[in-house]
């Protein structure tokens, strides 16, 4: 796009930075810039619109911040693919979160094996002395493009004929069609990490980008534990909602 014929008409009821963020977010949303577009630079914004780099920045912050634009090093400012906004107000799943957004969600297997857990784990889904569990690894897409991994713990008493051939499509699903009982609660804690080489690559990232790693440990409607999962989402596609109400929402601070 050539941009030295670029001009915006500013007023008097609005920041500039504001005014400028709102008119490169109104030509995403249009379709005019696609995902992998260049936007001018700061000092060629400066030059064409005869604003301050404060400014500047400040518009480019507020487009990273919403997730519309990346910014890097040699590589420059462009427009990227929106994040998936997903809500957290409900027990989350996977794939029927990813067909209500019009994505398409498949999954690929990486390990399916039957262990004895590690002791922590053991302990939070109530095993007794000796009780195996599926470890269950899996990369999980969206329209082809890996979204997150997860690993996950389920007890082989929940669905002891549980095959891997199975685990391409949602795993809730097959666990209550095995036992007959249905996902009814999960506690979940959401930590900032950073990836390292071999998760990176899997996400088709870069060692020491940014994800966030959530933890999970799910009760069924008959009351047992039947998951404990460890999933890492990629930070450059992921955002989370949620809804704070009087009543409806109950959380704590992790240490």
């Amino acid at each position: 796009m050539n941009w030295n014929n670029m001009k915006i008409i500013w007023t008097d009821d609005a920041p500039v930075y504001l005014q400028l963020a709102n008119y490169f977010s109104t030509r995403i949303s249009s379709g005019e810039l696609r995902e992998g577009d260049a936007l001018p630079t700061e000092t060629a914004l400066c030059k064409l619109l005869t604003i301050s780099r404060s400014t500047v920045r400040q518009a480019f912050l507020m487009l990273e911040e919403e997730g519309v634009i990346v910014r890097k090093k040699r590589v420059g400012t462009r427009v990227c693919k929106p994040k998936l906004k997903r809500s957290i107000n409900n027990l989350y799943n996977f794939t029927t979160e990813m067909f209500a957004l019009g994505l398409t969600p498949s999954s690929r297997v990486l390990s399916f094996t039957t262990v004895h857990p590690p002791i922590k784990i053991a302990e939070m889904l109530h095993l007794s002395a000796g009780e195996t569990t599926f470890r269950i690894e899996r990369l999980r897409f969206a329209d082809d493009e890996p979204l997150l991994m997860e690993t996950a713990y389920i007890p082989t008493r929940i669905c002891p004929q549980l095959a891997r051939e199975q685990l391409n499509d949602s795993l809730y699903a097959t666990i209550r069609e095995c036992s007959g009982s249905s996902p009814q609660e999960a506690i979940e804690i959401y930590e900032a990490v950073t990836l390292n080489k071999r998760d990176a690559e899997l996400l088709h990232m870069r060692a020491g980008e940014a994800a966030f790693r959530i933890q999970r440990i799910s009760k069924n409607t008959a009351g047992e534990f039947f998951e404990y999962c460890v999933e890492l989402a990629r930070g450059d596609s992921n955002k989370f909602q949620i809804v704070l109400k009087n009543s409806g929402v109950q959380y704590s601070r992790v240490r």
